[in-house]
């Protein structure tokens, strides 16, 4: 797949995008110095190429009653396409699940994990994690203070 060419006027609809999803398509184009048709195009272009992926609504995990933040290392016993498939499989099904990656290295999956209290990690680890076959160990990291969050990609 090759990689959609992105002038500096693309970025720059990017690079605000990524500060406000709901911008005005009348102040974008005021912001990026278009009139809106051109700039509306060009929103919907970068939609269909995939570049934009999708809009979403970032929420505070604390306002919402999700206190406890864990990042969790898991090392399969087995590392065949199977057991990765497997894996992936159960994570993209659990919603406390925020973030799953296959690594290359010592872990073969770091999460990011989500839930209202060290109960609730408790049973996301036991009834979860260590009910899924072929996963060997798991090493949790509990976040005491996220120091930067940021959804936005650097065009520069």
């Amino acid at each position: 797949m090759s990689q959609p060419e992105l002038d500096a006027t693309d970025r720059h609809i990017l690079t605000i995008l990524q500060r406000d999803a709901r911008i005005a398509n009348t102040e974008l184009a005021d912001e990026i110095g278009l009139t809106p048709a051109p700039t509306l195009r060009r929103v919907r272009r970068l939609e269909e190429e995939g570049i934009i992926h999708r809009y979403v609504a970032l929420l505070d995990p604390k306002r919402v009653g999700r206190d406890l933040m864990v990042l969790v290392r898991v090392t399969l016993d087995k590392q065949t396409k199977q057991g990765f498939e497997t894996f992936a499989e159960h994570m993209r099904g659990r919603p406390e699940v925020l973030e799953c990656y296959l690594c290359l290295g010592d872990t073969d999956y770091l999460l990011k994990v989500c839930v209202p209290d060290l109960d609730a990690y408790q049973n996301f680890l036991v009834d979860v994690l260590a009910s899924i076959p072929g996963v060997r160990n798991t090493a949790s990291t509990i976040v005491v203070k996220q120091e930067k969050y940021t959804t936005s990609l650097s065009l520069e």
